[in-house]
């Protein structure tokens, strides 16, 4: 191929790619992907609060926050004009960035395989339209930039490696940091990029000089990202802190399919997914008796992770289930089909490089490749034998090793073509027709209508409504919100009509909001999902927090009564969430008599919620104020002020993040722990502190 040839080519291949990426960012619904609305609500909780929120709080407040730091800006500035438009512009720029994927393994084949322009251009257009990359680039979540940062470390590590210098160093350091403060799968490129550099160190035998670039590396790196990682040890004993300690987070996981992960289902592929292009296989109520191998080769690991990365394996993300679409089902048996030529391509790369270097030995980049090749699957393996559920196998979770991959795809096509020149044509042929097929099928609307993804259980869709109503509530934009949360109750979703609830409340309308939220309370129990255990739990604390939430109605009502025999129910029925506790010491205090036993009787009892209430959650600032003007009212000034002093200087984090809720749609709630607000002048801090210092007669 000419120069002018290539350079052609590689221009269209580079705008082809960018706009199925423009086009899938624009139209692709920003809460539809993998967790959407749980990487939304961390989005939100930054955003409100300002401060980084409890990993064990929610469902994806586990993860570092950098990308959500970004996204919060985006939102803060862009939301007032539309609530979708911040989620789609993240969108657009991660999708963008993704072409950084192309880039670099362009870069670094040119490098490792010189006087090689086809395979250089097939190597980037595996990276431009590998289909995992078209279809997760509009995710919302932090999967793609973490990708792009650890692409970029990986090009500057071969730099390093190629030519040592502290500016190297320092950058590195830098990347990787990043990378680290943006999700925790970026650790198998920290390890393998630290390891290479150290195994260099010790072949040529310069340990000072190798010893002086890894500690620039690790230092800044620490520099960096090592402030998150000691929070996470002084809040949760271990720097990664995963969300299986959110209650959320093991009630969805708890319900899904459970596979074996012995060593078959590391070993086997199972064929039927070229013919019915989705995974795992359905699981009949007869698997104990099936035979473990025939198990084991429906639930095998690559499997999935094969069918994830040439196709929309687990179904009804991007594209229309194969059960409900035949044009789908053709298209994941063509495209899964055609991927098995690239697949093994980059086997026998890997084959090449490990050869070489048993022949050759040691080549920097080779040991860098297959170094964090070994890191990610390590971790990979791990993380499914942990999790054994079907969606721990996600080709997205090795990403931040893509162009690894591309760069394997290169060695094994180039030694193809070492070996049978006249194959190395047929191989650019098919490689044309796998990334004109994804573009066709991925690109958003083009084959599929925007609307023919639909989810086989009809509530879901009253879900979404109420997801995007809560969306647009955090925007501010209440009467897109609104309508949202009608359609939602339309359809009998509980969460639509609490919600509706929750806006008649703070607009004003306690008696509607009554009506509202009981109707709410009413359809909850038909609605909750899960393992009996589970299903317990979650009635128990959800309709708790409905009690609680009466509770304060009834006291903006005035019907005090009422809303004390609701604190107390919901006290009783859940005892672990704190807002119970302290809504019950509040309307205690308030019915306090002005002298005698009744009132200390009553001071002690709302001294003993709040306490209650701040052993459950620390960062529980209102409780702890409470506490305060509590004292001062038992006479205890001195106490009284140590309290409010620490209160006023206190910044823990709420355990729960009340502004926005655990980050799953099915508590997709605009505040459901509500506290009473409207206090009487008499127990405000101020007020209390100076009746308690004011002197009494005798």
């Amino acid at each position: 191929m000419t120069r002018r040839t290539t350079v052609a080519v590689g221009v269209a291949m580079v705008v082809v790619a960018a706009a199925v990426r423009v086009n899938n960012a624009l139209t692709f619904p920003p809460l539809q992907g993998y967790d959407g609305f749980a990487h939304f609500t961390y989005v939100w909780y930054l955003a409100a609060t300002g401060h980084l929120p409890v990993a064990t709080g929610g469902w994806a407040f586990f993860h570092p926050p950098l990308y959500y730091a970004g996204m919060a800006l985006l939102w803060k500035a862009l939301a007032p004009i539309d609530a979708l438009l911040p989620l789609r512009a993240g969108a657009l720029i991660v999708s963008l960035l993704g072409l950084v994927h192309a880039a670099v393994t362009w870069v670094l084949v040119r490098r490792i395989l010189p006087g090689r322009p086809l395979v250089h251009l097939l190597a980037a257009g595996f990276m431009l339209f590998l289909p995992v990359h078209l279809y997760s680039a509009p995710f919302l979540g932090n999967e793609g930039l973490t990708a792009v940062l650890c692409s970029l470390a990986i090009l500057v590590l071969l730099a390093l490696l190629a030519c040592p210098s502290p500016a190297r160093s320092a950058l590195l350091g830098l990347l990787l940091g990043l990378a680290m403060l943006t999700k925790f799968s970026a650790l198998p490129v920290v390890a393998g990029a630290l390891a290479t550099l150290g195994l260099q160190a010790l072949r040529a035998r310069r340990l000072r000089a190798g010893l002086a670039q890894l500690g620039i590396v690790v230092a800044v790196m620490l520099g960096v990202c090592g402030w998150y990682y000691a929070r996470n040890v002084a809040l949760h004993g271990t720097p990664f802190q995963m969300g299986q300690g959110a209650f959320m987070v093991r009630h969805v996981e708890s319900m899904q399919p459970r596979a074996q992960r012995g060593l078959a289902e590391y070993l086997l592929f199972d064929p039927w997914i070229f013919r019915r292009p989705t995974w795992p296989r359905g699981f009949s109520l007869t698997d104990d008796l099936e035979g473990g191998r025939h198990r084991a080769l429906r639930e095998a690991v690559w499997t999935g992770l094969y069918a994830n990365t040439w196709f929309d394996g687990f179904g009804g993300w991007v594209l229309p289930r194969v059960s409900a679409s035949e044009p789908a089902r053709r298209a994941g048996q063509a495209l899964l089909c055609l991927g098995v030529v690239p697949t093994l391509l980059v086997l026998y790369g890997v084959w090449t490089a490990v050869a070489r270097t048993w022949r050759e030995g040691w080549d920097d980049a080779r040991i860098a490749l297959l170094a964090f090749l070994a890191a990610m699957l390590g971790l990979f393996v791990a993380g499914t034998r942990a999790v054994p559920t079907p969606a721990a196998v996600k080709a997205t979770y090795l990403m931040p090793i893509t162009v690894v991959f591309g760069v394997l795809f290169a060695l094994g096509t180039a030694r193809l073509a070492d070996r049978w020149p006249r194959a190395l044509p047929l191989v650019a042929a098919e490689c044309a027709l796998v990334a004109a097929l994804a573009v066709a099928v991925f690109w958003r609307g083009l084959l599929f209508a925007h609307s023919a993804i639909a989810h086989p259980v009809p509530e879901f869709a009253a879900v979404a409504r109420n997801a995007y109503g809560v969306v647009y509530y955090a925007a501010g934009d209440r009467d897109a919100a609104r309508a949202r949360f009608r359609a939602a109750a339309a359809a009998g979703w509980h969460l639509g009509w609490e919600n509706l609830g929750l806006l008649a409340l703070e607009e004003g309308r306690p008696l509607e909001a009554l009506h509202l939220l009981k109707e709410a309370r009413r359809l909850q129990p038909a609605q909750s999902f899960g393992l009996p255990e589970d299903r317990r739990r979650f009635d128990r604390t959800t309709r708790a927090e409905h009690l609680n939430t009466l509770a304060v109605v009834y006291h903006r009502l005035g019907w005090h009564e009422e809303a004390l025999r609701a604190a107390r129910a919901a006290r009783a029925r859940d005892g672990d969430a704190p807002e119970a506790h302290y809504d019950l010491a509040v309307l205690r205090l308030l019915a306090a008599p002005d002298a005698g036993a009744g009132r200390e009787l009553a001071l002690r009892q709302a001294e003993r919620e709040l306490a209650r209430a701040l052993a459950l959650d620390p960062g529980f600032a209102e409780a702890r104020t409470m506490l305060g003007v509590t004292q001062a009212l038992a006479g205890d000034c001195e106490a009284a002020e140590a309290t409010l002093r620490a209160a006023r200087d206190a910044c823990r984090p709420r355990r729960y993040p009340v502004e926005t809720g655990p980050g799953t749609e099915h508590a997709a709630s605009i505040g459901r722990r509500r506290t009473i607000t409207d206090l009487p002048q008499r127990l405000g801090p101020a007020h209390s502190l100076e009746a308690c210092r004011r002197p009494r007669a005798p």
